[in-house]
């Protein structure tokens, strides 16, 4: 059973999750916690045992994007799908660059939802489709100069993008590089923030379009 902790001060929204959770959602996912504003997601995460947290960007006292960044150094291995109202670039790419691995716009909660976390359980990065075609129309901005591949990822990171080239699971990554499926969870992260992505297809095709992977 995958635990899940929301932080987000519509009782709209938490009333949603709880009615997904008593039915469809029921035999995969349970609510160990739930806070209104930052601070109480602050101390709530300290002592719930969320195995995924669900966290809006705008919260009375600050905004998400702060929990996002503390966790990411904190807790590198919780995985953070970003419910929010905000569908514009600026909100978008910080909370990715951020650590976030999905990022659903509120008003698809429900339809979108279930999906997403089964999704996400998988490996997977969800997005609302608007949001995943901004993604893909950054691939059309001009490639900046790649750096020096001793810079832009270590050569664990460029094992892992290599297997997530061939389309190898996280399980499969795991054994073959002889590491927990959590250590890589961690690196796919770091791949994501160093090569601004948001999921492991657009991870494998910009290594590949900078030139970072082994010539097979």
């Amino acid at each position: 059973m995958i635990q899940l902790a929301l932080v987000d001060d519509d009782p709209n929204i938490g009333a949603a999750l709880r009615e997904l959770l008593a039915g469809t959602l029921s035999n995969r996912y349970a609510l160990c916690g739930a806070a209104a504003t930052l601070a109480e997601g602050r101390a709530m995460l300290i002592d719930t045992p969320a195995t995924l947290l669900l966290l809006d960007l705008g919260l009375p006292d600050g905004s998400g994007l702060d929990l996002l960044r503390e966790l990411s150094a904190t807790r590198p291995t919780l995985p953070v799908l970003v419910l929010t109202i905000f569908d514009d670039d600026a909100h978008l790419f910080e909370a990715l660059r951020a650590g976030a691995v999905g990022y659903l716009l509120k008003d698809e909660l429900v339809d979108r939802l279930p999906a997403a976390l089964d999704e996400l359980r998988a490996g997977g990065a969800p997005m609302s489709l608007s949001i995943a075609r901004r993604v893909l129309r950054s691939f059309s901005e001009p490639a900046a100069a790649p750096e020096p591949l001793e810079r832009m990822l270590s050569e664990r990171e460029r094992a892992v993008v290599e297997l997530l080239a061939v389309g190898a699971t996280y399980n499969e990554i795991a054994r073959g590089l002889s590491i927990s499926t959590n250590t890589v969870r961690s690196h796919i992260r770091s791949l994501y923030e160093k090569l601004h992505v948001a999921s492991r297809t657009e991870a494998a095709m910009k290594a590949t379009r900078l030139g970072l992977l082994r010539p097979r």
